[in-house]
């Protein structure tokens, strides 16, 4: 799984932990299943992080970054003003 992966995963399992039949962001009536769901993402945000803090990132890393992000290249965040 790459790193634009990981942020899309965590981001798709924040939102399935907040879904209603997981009891709003909580969970269940006793929290676990949203807990669970929660710490997941938790993981795959920690991975996507990693992979963008990582050196050597290629033309197409940063595409991909900003495909899942939803921001253009050429800010502070990726490549040059």
């Amino acid at each position: 799984m790459t790193g634009p992966e990981h942020y899309l995963e965590a981001e798709r399992l924040i939102e399935l932990a907040r879904a209603p039949r997981h009891g709003g962001l909580y969970g269940d009536s006793t929290g676990v299943q949203g807990a669970l769901i929660l710490a997941d993402a938790q993981v795959h945000a920690t991975l996507a992080q990693a992979a963008a803090a990582a050196p050597g990132q290629s033309r197409a890393d940063e595409l991909a970054w900003a495909d899942a992000t939803g921001t253009r290249l050429g800010g502070t965040a990726f490549g040059t003003s």
